[in-house]
């Protein structure tokens, strides 16, 4: 948690609302992750989580792949000096342009979605002439997860079905400009039980295995996906990352033999960088409606709409606290300064019963899917800066971006 003075001295410097990054967090939950997965396995940054190039040049930095959804994520990730082998791309539509883009970046690997997918890939590679690596994603038939999304056993956008797998294989073989691989999957995200992401990990090593074989192609590459979690809630336990790397190191003796070959790679993005990053805002006005005490704040969910909830059909709160923290309490209601009754991005939280305007709410771990997750259009209110902490140092990541921004590109009747 950043202390007061540095908040203080941020927030008058570069303006609220504002993202604060700690890139020492970042370094530190890459290390423990490193240290987690399968021995000898790969951890590719899911870009999605937070897409600043400053971000994922830390990561790169710690000897990171990157894993991207499209073609401004390809370009963002070489720009923050990845290079082409250190890439993999997956997304359910990937456009013509894109898969174009990614050969000629020179991707790892392209995850294919569908058995059309892999012929549109087949038909640019022919046109380029060269014969294109790919993964197939396999959406499996079960997901004994209790992840927060579940990605597998559900219907799905995502992957082939896993009871196609006899049809689909043999068509994506038989084309002539690409090479199939490896397979994905990926079973669900937030996890927080260390035994699920073991079971998915040995679900994947058994189908893929079990694919090749059958199949009777090469298993060179194996994406078991990840789907870490962060404990966001009181009623969460954060996961047991030392009882998660013990598993994983049996696991890999089970499967060394067959594993001997293949590469297997682990993804995340919350997990690297949620703990990381705090959203400041700072209050505007305190008011009482009908019994209910509302903060209003200069930022809601306009740059940051998971804390508002948006989407999800039960709403709760993130951890967040206030300064001047104050020993009196009360239960309060914090929202932005939107036009909207659901820009509330703490419901019934208890805080500093003093609470006033020019005071700060800060909204703790909003390094994953903060700003990038969110409609920041919405009402055009000034775009937010973000900034890492680093040591003794402050780096502006991005600038923050006046009104004007929405005018542009536009014309006049």
């Amino acid at each position: 948690m950043t202390d007061y003075n540095t908040i203080t001295t941020l927030a008058e410097k570069y303006g609220t609302p504002l993202y604060v990054y700690n890139r020492q967090i970042f370094e530190k939950n890459a290390d423990i992750l490193l240290n987690t997965i399968l021995p000898g396995a790969r951890l590719f940054y899911s870009i999605k989580a937070n897409p600043l190039v400053g971000v994922c040049q830390i990561f790169r930095n710690k000897g990171l792949g990157i894993e991207c959804a499209s073609a401004g994520e390809l370009k963002t990730a070489v720009k923050a000096g990845f290079e082409g082998q250190d890439i993999v791309f997956t997304s359910p539509g990937k456009t013509a342009a894109e898969i174009s883009l990614a050969m000629e970046i020179g991707v790892k690997v392209i995850n294919v979605e569908t058995v059309a997918e892999a012929q549109l890939i087949d038909a640019i590679a022919s046109e380029r002439g060269v014969n294109y690596p790919i993964a197939v994603r396999i959406n499996p038939a079960i997901s004994y997860s209790n992840a927060k999304i579940k990605m597998a056993g559900v219907s799905s956008q995502f992957g082939i079905e896993e009871a196609d797998i006899d049809t689909a294989i043999p068509e994506i073989l038989a084309l002539n400009h690409v090479t199939l691989i490896g397979v994905q999957m990926y079973m669900g995200t937030e996890i927080l039980m260390y035994e699920d992401a073991v079971s998915n990990t040995e679900y994947g090593i058994k189908l893929a295995t079990a694919m090749a074989e059958k199949f009777d192609f090469r298993l060179k590459y194996l994406n078991v996906g990840g789907g870490f979690g962060v404990k966001y809630f009181p009623n969460e336990s954060p996961l047991d990352t030392d009882a998660l790397a013990a598993a994983m190191k049996e696991l890999k003796a089970t499967y060394a033999e067959v594993l001997a070959d293949t590469e297997v790679i682990f993804e995340s993005g919350r997990f690297l960088t949620a703990t990381a990053g705090e959203y400041i805002t700072r209050v505007l006005y305190v008011k009482e409606s009908k019994g209910t005490k509302y903060v209003v704040c200069d930022g809601g969910s306009s740059f940051h709409s998971a804390s508002a909830f948006l989407g999800r059909f039960v709403r709760n709160n993130f951890p967040l606290h206030v300064f001047p923290e104050g020993e009196e309490k009360t239960v309060t209601t914090i929202t932005g300064p939107l036009c909207t009754p659901l820009d509330v991005i703490g419901q019934k939280v208890e805080i500093n019963a003093n609470i006033a305007p020019d005071d700060y709410v800060v909204i703790e771990n909003s390094g994953a899917y903060g700003l990038t997750y969110s409609p920041v259009f919405f009402l055009g209110h000034e775009l937010p800066a973000e900034v890492l902490i680093d040591g003794e140092d402050v780096i502006v990541l991005r600038e923050s971006q006046d009104a004007d921004i929405l005018l542009r590109g536009q014309h006049t009747l």
